[in-house]
């Protein structure tokens, strides 16, 4: 890291509202080393503080998998006003003087990936296949980035509205002063799916890190955003793409198998196309039970992943659970992983396969995937007798395999464009009942007030 600081000091980025349209700090000063080699790319893409954050601890607070009742962890709670505003869906988060750290995070990557995509090619030293594949990466590492923004800051995608639904800014150079003039979701969907069909030519079939994407992970992507905009036939081809390139599901039988319930590293596991996790997490996280009845004692997911609460700091009652994060066992910080992998993959084919009428090869994907999360005395196979039925399996496996991550909160947004899974989310808070309606504006994060007072040309989210 101190190679790369010394390298690489004049893109150390931090967003920032505080001067109008600026969205840098950092200008270069006389005598600094600039990007000169390709190797210095590398180095820059590697700055893993910036390039792994992945998502906003508000997306795992908000959910419906969070419930925060113990009253120990709610006077804990309201000691700061940005996590009660997360958890009760108020607006706004960030007020006052607060910055909204994680629109900074994840402006200042972009800002890493805008130098890259821009300039790399004209770097010295590197051979076109490794300049081909850091373009590559950035490209891919902005797309993911811009849907993240868009599917925190800006409504979920409707094909019917997205043209006028005000999204995020699309930045695509690396300049200090821009205008944040906020782009539609259909043109902000527009560019990631650009971003991507361009990376995927680009990058190797391996990679030496899953914080490095590659391939697969590029058709990972496509198929995700094409779940997200409800266009399930694409979105099972390039989940069947990504499949084929990568399709290695880890057995949680492998992890219970000595005490200390043992994982492989985050950075080699084979199920992790691209590492990528929030960039706080709130601890501790208590489980709902709507949450802990699905998923049930014997599921292997609750044998690894929740715990009483007298576990945690602040203690709650034993007869509650929270959720322990899957780093906790290597003690590495408390942050899941919400980035790309085989597994969620795994389950968006299974989805359009039930969404397209296949309810037999869907249920059989969930049983591959579930016998890899019980003990074998322990499973019994899932069976469909319609489509709608295989299709709420596939939602509350989802469910089950990503709780405590917050991709739970992306699904309830992009689900209540149906019908069938749209529901009325409460919870009490203080003793004060708050309402999350399906559809409604508390889906949408609220901009940082400090920004919209400093942009005049970005338009808050309402109320």
């Amino acid at each position: 890291m101190n190679l790369f600081k010394t390298i690489c000091i004049l893109f150390l980025l931090t967003f920032t509202a505080a001067s109008c349209r600026k969205y840098v700090e950092g200008a270069p000063v006389q005598g600094q080393r600039v990007l000169v080699y390709t190797e210095d790319y590398r180095l820059l893409l590697n700055n893993r503080e910036q390039t792994e954050i992945g998502s906003s601890h508000a997306a795992i607070l908000g959910s419906d998998d969070a419930d925060l009742t113990a009253p120990q962890i709610q006077s804990n709670v309201t000691l700061n006003t940005i996590t009660t505003a997360m958890y009760t869906w108020g607006k706004p988060f960030y007020s006052g003087q607060n910055n909204d750290n994680d629109w900074g995070s994840l402006y200042s990557a972009i800002y890493t990936y805008n130098t890259v995509i821009t300039t790399v090619m004209d770097s010295r030293g590197g051979d076109i296949t490794y300049k081909n594949a850091l373009l590559g990466e950035a490209l891919l590492q902005r797309a993911f980035t811009y849907f993240t923004l868009t599917n925190m800051y800006g409504k979920q995608y409707d094909a019917a509205t997205a043209g006028t639904d005000p999204a995020v800014p699309i930045l695509l150079t690396p300049e200090l002063f821009v205008d944040l003039t906020r782009a539609s979701v259909a043109k902000a969907y527009d560019q990631i799916l650009s971003d991507i069909q361009k990376a995927i030519p680009l990058l190797p079939l391996i990679q030496v890190s899953t914080a490095q994407p590659n391939k697969a992970a590029g058709y990972a992507l496509l198929s995700k955003v094409y779940l997200n905009m409800r266009d399930f036939t694409r979105a099972a081809e390039f989940a069947d793409s990504t499949l084929a390139l990568s399709s290695q599901l880890y057995d949680y039988n492998t992890s219970i198998a000595t005490t200390s319930y043992t994982f492989p590293d985050l950075f080699n596991d084979k199920q992790i196309l691209l590492r990528k996790v929030p960039r706080t997490q709130y601890n501790p996280l208590q489980l709902s039970q709507s949450l802990l009845d699905l998923l049930g004692t014997k599921d292997l997911r609750y044998v690894l992943f929740v715990r009483p609460g007298n576990s945690f700091s602040p203690a709650f009652a034993a007869t509650q659970s929270g959720f322990w994060s899957r780093e906790k066992y290597s003690g590495g910080a408390d942050k899941p992983s919400v980035g790309l992998t085989v597994n969620e993959t795994w389950l968006i084919k299974a989805e359009c396969l039930a969404r397209g009428g296949k309810k037999d090869d869907a249920v059989k994907m969930l049983n591959d995937l579930r016998k890899l999360r019980f003990r074998p005395a322990d499973y019994v196979p899932l069976a469909a007798a319609t489509d709608q039925e295989a299709l709420e399996m596939v939602v509350n496996e989802r469910r089950r395999e990503f709780f405590g991550s917050g991709l739970r909160w992306f699904d309830q947004r992009r689900l209540n464009k149906d019908a069938f899974f749209a529901k009325t989310v409460t919870r009490v808070f203080n003793n004060v009942t708050y309402t999350l309606e399906p559809n409604s504006n508390g889906y949408v994060f609220p901009l940082g007030s400090l920004l919209v007072i400093q942009n005049p040309e970005m338009v808050q989210n309402p109320n």
